[in-house]
């Protein structure tokens, strides 16, 4: 496993060199300052668009860390209510407070969301990481297929555990991946003809 720091998705430049809809992405994240304005709140992106397995409607997932819910309020309402589609809002997601905020630019839909733990512990970073792994590992037809089963309607968790025949609530049984080996992955794709 990569040590935390070293991780390219860590740092948002990548997007710079990758797949058109990226660039696209770093261009409107920039000329927004969606990333500089969240800056104390360690906002990182996660989600398909990292992971170029975006469709159309796919919007963009920041998570962020508060330590002060009623600061990161009104962080995003000073910086984002002007943009359209404004919202925020409070739910509880895996036992943690989690606060959305949504907004939209002429390019994308934002969501941003914030819990008391760092971006790097919470279960969409997870998810995208053994998401990452197994699209690392496997074919590039596993890529293709992941694609069109959400352009059928299918959540990116979901369509991962259907092709790879996992059992179970999706979501965790993504989680449950995260302390798997490489061999492990391979296996399994292998197994899956992928």
């Amino acid at each position: 496993m990569h040590s935390p720091e070293s991780n390219p998705f860590l740092h948002p430049d990548y997007l710079r060199l990758g797949t058109p809809k990226q660039q696209e992405l770093w261009e409107d994240l920039e000329k927004w300052k969606i990333l500089k304005n969240l800056t104390g709140f360690k906002p990182t992106l996660a989600g398909t668009i990292p992971l170029g397995i975006d469709t159309e409607s796919s919007d963009v997932d920041i998570l962020a860390k508060y330590n002060l819910p009623s600061h990161f309020q009104k962080i995003c309402y000073a910086k984002f209510r002007n943009l359209p589609n404004y919202t925020f809002s409070e739910k509880t997601i895996s036992l943690h407070v989690t606060l959305i905020c949504r907004f939209s630019t002429k390019k994308f839909q934002y969501e941003i969301f914030a819990q008391s733990v760092e971006p790097t512990e919470q279960y969409a970073w997870i998810h995208m990481m053994v998401e990452n792994r197994f699209l690392n590992f496997a074919v590039p037809s596993f890529r293709e297929e992941i694609r069109n089963l959400k352009k059928n309607g299918i959540k990116t968790e979901h369509a991962f555990c259907q092709l790879l025949d996992l059992k179970g609530d999706p979501f965790k049984a993504l989680l449950l991946w995260n302390q798997k080996s490489d061999e492990e992955f391979k296996e399994l794709l292998k197994k899956r003809g992928y």
